[in-house]
């Protein structure tokens, strides 16, 4: 299977909405700010700019940093994970 920015744990994947319960879309951020469209619509995982991977120099396969649209998955992330959210949303 083909690299997919979905699946590099560099990708940060942010639920969008008015709550969890009602959740619109979910973008999705390069950590390492290599992606061209950062922040694309990741639309199912259908998204043409999902594909950026195939190229990327920063690509590494593992599971992405999600993120809820009321942030409560923030609390659960790993401090690796933190890091790799902080690189993507600088304080």
């Amino acid at each position: 299977m083909a690299n997919v920015c979905n699946g590099c744990v560099y990708a940060v994947m942010v639920d969008y909405g008015y709550s969890n319960y009602t959740v619109e879309g979910t973008n999705l951020y390069c950590a390492k700010k290599l992606h061209p469209h950062d922040g694309f619509d990741h639309w199912y995982g259908e998204s043409e700019h999902n594909k950026f991977a195939e190229q990327c120099p920063g690509f590494t396969a593992g599971t992405p940093v999600m993120i809820d649209v009321d942030g409560e998955a923030y609390d659960q992330l790993s401090a690796d994970e933190r890091e790799i959210y902080h690189l993507a949303f600088p304080k």
